[in-house]
């Protein structure tokens, strides 16, 4: 398979801290914001190969993202630390993963706690942003106890981060009349520091031998991460470029804040020829989004809704989402027996969310709506609340097995059963919701088979050849029915029942080790029909639902290169292209996607290259030196809240650079982080509350984008 791996010594050669620093050096691999849920804390999704999108709960995505054998959403980003390597596998990937891994998955592999040897690492660090309003600074330390020699330790891991805001906004005299009117021309105070982010966590970790055949491991991992204000930012169209101000209302400071653990326990049994493994994690996770949408509220109730003799006031729109997710999986792993091993599994999930906007209210609302004739004479100041429960249940029968013949071909049969269902409700109440919305349960099923064919020749010792063709599928889901929201001409089954969407991927590729040398070539080239591919779309009303286009089509090609070319230097090159077509838009057409459109939200080019280079400098110090540069393509965004409107986000290029000293264990270096003060637009966000309007009646987009330079100096002692 076309798969891309980032080793421990690579994650520490190129200070490879969280997700975007190997995500933009992976081919073919893409993230965005605006196709998941609404605000920033969970928004984020992964692409591999185009194939994209994310449901509003968070709980199926096109990609699939694991940290060792437990899935997790894919818009978490677990820190980098005591990580083994990061593997980014292409292709469909469910017939072991599941139905999240329907373009690929992401799978981050952490370190066991060793039973022979006590060990202890640390990391300091301290820096500075291009127009930071605070300091950069993190800490990290891992630690390995053995409490038994060859038969239990723990291994302990801890991180604290701090990143400085990088955003200014700024907000008028509450008296004056900019605080109700957007276009005024008024005097401004500017608050600085926004986007600023702080972060802890860590895992513990307890490893058994219980027997010689018996081994358990015990981990609870956990992480909390706040921001100061989104880092997020308006950018004007047509240009469509991010803008580092930010014109509020009033004085209010949005935040948002990202909390989960993870506790998980794995037991392992190898018998003579095989091994059963047993995992069972419990996911827990609470996101908050506070967005300032003033301007906008301000905007939807007199434009929109007939009310403008309201008091100005702020309007913070506060979102939760709450999520939880118990899976359980288990596992046969065979050896070679008459040439043929293999695994077969089943795994059952249950996952449980909740998006709900807590009671939001516009002082005067009675007054002002006295004589109101689009909703009516309001009792009350409530303008809207909501909650959104969702279910999902998951159980899954799958296996691969392996026969090697003729000494050099090796053949790949797998298959995954998966029956799934779905439940899901909307309540909500509010002036701005035309009344209660009562309760009117949903529930959605889907099962089907996924099959799984390969063949690979090693045709000499540095070579081999492969053709593969896989199946892929992603979960539908179960929506409500939203009438208050003037909903486009589609059957009521279309928005209430999304169904699974699922692909055939066909793959040809090579890979070549380059003798003389670490250096492993890859390439490959695929073909996938795209079938009831789902895309978020986002409706005129200000909501959001997912619903199914008919068909896409995808060509692409990807080649990468790795390794050591000398002892002391080591290359890493990829180039990714991916040629993307919505041959027939079905539903999709209500939004403007016509037959030819390109999938949403993906680049048809990235390419990165990064290089390290070592030299003794004394007796008992090497000096080294690293650099890495990456480019992303332009891709097509769905504007949320524009009304069907597209824009193109411009392509990006990244740049950093390290360099520093070792001497034994322990290493000082200095590290520059987006050398050439790129301002990437990484996708529209969906707002919590309105979007903001200029004058001429055209959205101003919210984008999520990333830091300025920053300059940090990094000191680590590592084993």
């Amino acid at each position: 398979m076309s798969i891309s791996v980032f080793s421990a010594d690579v994650l520490a050669t190129y200070d490879i801290q969280v997700f975007t620093d190997y995500a933009t050096k992976t081919p073919n691999l893409s993230f965005a914001y605006g196709t998941g849920t609404t605000g920033i804390s969970a928004a984020r999704t992964v692409a591999i190969r185009g194939i994209t999108g994310q449901n509003l709960f968070g709980t199926s995505s096109a990609t699939g993202y694991y940290i060792d054998d437990t899935p997790v959403p894919a818009s978490v980003d677990p820190r980098v630390l005591d990580v083994e390597n990061i593997e980014v596998l292409r292709g469909p990937q469910g017939t072991l993963f599941g139905e999240s891994s329907l373009g690929g998955n992401v799978r981050m592999v952490t370190r066991k706690p060793s039973l022979i040897d006590d060990r202890l690492g640390y990391m300091g660090q301290a820096g500075v942003t291009s127009g930071g309003g605070s300091v950069d600074a993190g800490a990290g330390l891992i630690g390995n106890l053995v409490l038994s020699p060859n038969v239990a330790a723990v291994r302990i891991v801890l991180f604290a981060d701090h990143d400085a805001g990088y955003l200014t906004r700024s907000y008028p005299d509450p008296t004056g009349p900019g605080a109700s009117n957007p276009f005024a021309s008024a005097p401004r105070t500017s608050v600085g520091d926004q986007g600023a982010q702080t972060s802890f966590g860590g895992s513990i970790t307890t490893a058994f031998n219980m027997t010689d055949a018996l081994e358990a491991r015990l981990r609870f991992m956990f992480q909390n991460t706040r921001d100061k204000g989104f880092a997020a930012t308006f950018a004007p169209l047509p240009a469509f470029k991010p803008e580092y101000s930010l014109d509020r209302a009033y004085d209010v400071q949005p935040k948002a804040y990202d909390i989960w653990s993870l506790p998980s326990l794995d037991l392992t049994y190898r018998g003579d020829g095989f091994s059963v493994v047993s995992s069972t994690s419990y996911f827990h996770r609470q996101n908050r989004d506070v967005e300032d949408s003033t301007y906008g509220t301000q905007q939807i109730l007199s434009g929109y809704y007939g009310v403008a003799a309201l008091p100005s006031q702020p309007f913070l729109w506060d979102q939760e989402h709450f999520q939880n997710q118990l899976t359980g999986e288990l596992r046969l792993n065979f050896d070679a027996k008459r040439d043929i091993s293999g695994t077969i599994g089943a795994l059952y999930s249950r996952t449980r969310s909740k998006l709900a906007i807590p009671p939001t209210y516009a002082s005067g609302l009675v007054a002002a709506t006295a004589n109101n004739t689009v909703v009516g004479p309001w009792p009350n100041d409530l303008l809207w609340t909501d909650y959104n429960p969702q279910t999902q249940d998951d159980f899954s029968l799958f296996g691969e097995m392996y026969w090697k013949f003729l000494s050099r071909f090796t053949a790949t049969f797998g298959a995954r059963q998966y029956w799934l269902k779905q439940t899901t409700d909307f309540t909500a109440d509010g002036f701005n919701n035309f009344g209660p919305t009562l309760s009117a349960p949903e529930e959605n099923r889907q099962s089907g088979l996924s099959p799984k064919i390969g063949l690979a020749y090693q045709a000499t010792d540095t070579a081999m050849v492969y053709a593969s063709a896989s199946k892929g599928f992603r979960a539908g889901s179960a929506q409500p029915y939203l009438p208050f929201c003037a909903l486009p001409a589609l059957p009521i089954t279309d928005i209430t029942q999304v169904k699974s969407d699922t692909l055939w991927t066909y793959e040809v590729g090579t890979k070549l080790r380059v003798s003389g040398t670490g250096v492993l070539i890859s390439a490959a080239a695929f073909h996938i029909n795209w079938n009831n591919l789902q895309q978020q779309v986002a409706l005129p009303c200000g909501a959001y639902i997912v619903i199914n286009g008919d068909a896409a089509q995808i060509n692409g090609a990807e080649v990468e290169l790795a390794g050591a070319v000398t002892p002391s230097f080591q290359i890493r090159f990829s180039v990714g292209y991916e040629k993307t077509n919505i041959s027939n838009p079905g539903p999709l057409g209500i939004v403007g996607i016509v037959r030819g459109s390109r999938v949403l939200g993906t680049p048809a080019w990235n390419a990165s290259l990064a290089g390290a280079y070592s030299t003794p400098l004394t007796g008992r110090v090497d000096g080294f030196v690293a650099a890495d540069v990456s480019y992303t393509g332009d891709s097509l965004s769905l504007l949320n809240g524009g009304g069907g409107a597209l824009a193109t986000r411009s392509s990006y290029t990244l740049a950093n650079l390290r360099i520093g000293v070792r001497r034994g264990d322990s290493e000082v270096s200095l590290n520059v982080r987006n050398l050439t003060n790129a301002k990437p637009n990484l996708g529209d966000i969906g707002y919590v509350g309105y979007a903001q309007y200029t004058s001429g009646g055209a959205i101003i987009p919210q984008v999520a984008t990333l830091p300025p330079a920053t300059f940090v100096l990094q000191y680590r002692h590592q084993y």
